[in-house]
């Protein structure tokens, strides 16, 4: 990535920005995770621990059936995850569940509530999997969700790739199906009437505010506050450059929040995708922050003329033109600049934080793979000082 100078809008009055505000939810949930912090090792549960809270859970909800075969699934740096079948009198949609759930912390600290309502917010829209139901920890001492299963993978069979789809490689046939799909999807959640689709936890920035920006800044800042390993000075300079350029937000929408490869199924024979994962992060704010997340090196290749190619898939310019097709949005590049840089912002946040706290402390159920994932900071600083020199040249 080439260096570059970006022209900002004037810079805002410092002493005028309220660095408090933040999603009251999400405050909490940090907050919270403080709190359980306090109390130690974290053993995780068995399989037969799970069947056993099932039993309990489906008793509680007044629903005649039973869990069989639980086992523990694959992947997950935040969140585990078990798949069981499921026998009695149930809809044929959750015959065959996934059961999500909070260790006691991880890389990123979310809410099962919020991803329950989106979930069911965007069911009719994108292709994603039914919500049975929600808990917030009275059924198994944790908060958890479950959804109905949807088969697919999510890199292809032909590629070896890092944790999260990590470095996969797309084969060109697979990435001209699966291109169109990725951008409508997002298109179409971009799309959602959010004031009317029952997302209770969620707060709405102001249009025609630096709302939609400000609360992302504050909301990793306070992440850093409370879990920050060391003073990381470049994190400190990209602080100060986003709370001096935050940009407007003129029409907030409904965010995906980590759009890449990795957090979608797809059928490798009829090439579609089966399903969109991973809406933990998923806010309402500006529709640039979602495209610069799927524009992060981290989650893509570069092409024989160095160009970014987004998953793997699709060069970045062909991205913008179809996004710009299905909507009819001009991306403002100086706003994509901004929210580029919030990325590798609150990535390192991710990585370099709250990851290795988890791992150092042994509150999570993949302490060497959250240790690991610091490795990617330095990738990550690469991006920011690339996206940053042209400012502080």
């Amino acid at each position: 990535m080439a260096s570059m100078t970006v022209a900002h809008p004037a810079r805002q009055d410092a002493a005028a920005i309220d660095r408090t505000a933040i999603e009251p939810r999400l405050l909490w949930l940090l907050q919270d995770k403080h709190e359980r912090r306090k109390a130690g090792i974290y053993i995780p549960k068995t399989a037969d621990e799970i069947a056993a809270g099932l039993t309990g859970l489906f008793a509680q909800l007044g629903i005649a059936a039973s869990a069989h075969n639980v086992k523990r699934m694959g992947g997950g740096a935040s969140k585990e995850q078990f798949v069981f079948d499921v026998t009695g009198d149930i809809p044929p949609q959750f015959r065959r569940c996934v059961l999500r759930m909070d260790p006691r912390e991880g890389i990123i600290e979310t809410c099962r509530r919020r991803e329950g309502q989106i979930l069911r917010a965007v069911y009719d829209t994108v292709p994603v999997p039914p919500v049975l139901c929600v808990d917030d920890g009275g059924a198994m001492g944790q908060p958890f969700m479950i959804t109905g299963f949807v088969g697919g993978v999510a890199k292809p069979s032909v590629s070896a790739s890092g944790p999260s789809g990590l470095g996969a490689v797309m084969p060109a046939p697979l990435a001209k199906a699966l291109t169109p799909q990725f951008i409508q999807h997002l298109a179409s959640v971009h799309a959602v009437d959010h004031a009317s689709a029952g997302l209770d936890d969620y707060e709405v920035p102001r249009p025609g505010t630096t709302d939609a920006a400000l609360w992302q800044v504050n909301y990793w800042t306070k992440v850093r506050e409370m879990d920050g390993t060391d003073s990381l000075p470049l994190l400190t300079l990209a602080e100060t450059w986003l709370y001096d350029n935050l940009p407007i937000c003129d029409d907030p929408v409904l965010l995906h929040g980590d759009h890449r490869l990795g957090n979608f199924l797809f059928d490798e024979e009829s090439m579609q995708i089966t399903a969109v994962l991973d809406w933990e992060l998923a806010h309402i704010g500006d529709f640039h922050e979602d495209i610069a997340y799927s524009f992060e090196p981290l989650f893509g290749q570069r092409g024989g003329d160095g160009r970014l190619i987004v998953g793997s898939m699709v060069p970045t310019d062909e991205f913008v033109a179809q996004y710009a097709a299905l909507t009819g949005r001009v991306i403002d590049p100086v706003k994509l600049h901004w929210y580029q840089v919030l990325t590798s912002y609150k990535l390192i946040m991710m990585n370099h934080t709250s990851s290795i706290i988890a791992a150092r402390d042994g509150t999570n159920h993949q302490n060497a793979l959250l240790a690991w994932l610091a490795a990617v900071t330095a990738g990550l600083s690469a991006t920011m000082v690339e996206l940053l020199a042209g400012d502080f040249a």
